[in-house]
């Protein structure tokens, strides 16, 4: 019954795809906004090129809770609504949420250079992170956090979109996949943060 019902979950999200516009997030299941992995389950490390054109690895952010988010620079509404609520998120007075840290991981590394995520990011907000890497790479790094994206077709101008998921993730101090946000609240990832900050 279980493989039955993923077979036609599956189907659903390839359907949808297709006949998605360009520039879409893909569709998600209906669930809880936040939804808590307990325990934190552990994430193998990876390494991407950062907004300033070093190597970063996450074991680098080690130390402070992270929250990460898949998108790209070219994305027409749903990442810059995002980074904009993560730069308003991280406005609070409570010190715990001032010391997140921000990583955009670019799902588009064949035109996100460092130079382009830096100046996409620096005017939201210079404290966040920008990474990139090949879309191979990028795409076994998604699926350990269960985000998924799609290079839409080229128009006549040779431009296109990416569909991808819009969750955020909250990433513990340990490096440790500790919740998933989807469509969460502000409010919602304060108090998940500070749940986590308080382990």
């Amino acid at each position: 019954m279980r493989s039955s019902r993923n077979l036609l979950s599956t189907l659903c999200v390839v359907a949808w795809i297709a006949l998605a516009a360009p520039g879409s997030v893909i569709a998600q299941d209906e669930g809880d906004s936040v939804q808590i992995a307990s325990p934190p389950r552990a994430l193998t490390d990876f390494e991407l090129t950062d907004h300033l054109g070093q190597a970063r690895k996450l074991s680098n952010f080690q130390g402070a809770p992270l929250l990460v988010f898949f998108g790209f620079a070219n994305c027409p509404d749903v990442c810059p609504s995002t980074l904009n609520e993560l730069r308003m998120l991280k406005q609070s007075p409570q010190r715990e949420i001032r010391r997140v840290q921000v990583a955009f991981i670019s799902v588009d590394g064949d035109r996100d250079t460092p130079a382009r995520l830096q100046a996409y990011l620096e005017p939201i907000s210079r404290s966040f992170v920008g990474l990139t890497g090949s879309p191979a790479v990028v795409r076994r790094i998604a699926a350990q956090f269960s985000a998924v994206f799609f290079k839409g077709a080229a128009d006549k101008n040779r431009t296109y979109q990416v569909q991808h998921t819009s969750q955020i993730y909250l990433v513990n101090a340990q490096g440790k996949l500790a919740a998933t946000f989807k469509n969460a609240t502000n409010e919602q990832i304060r108090a998940a943060i500070a749940d986590v900050s308080g382990e």
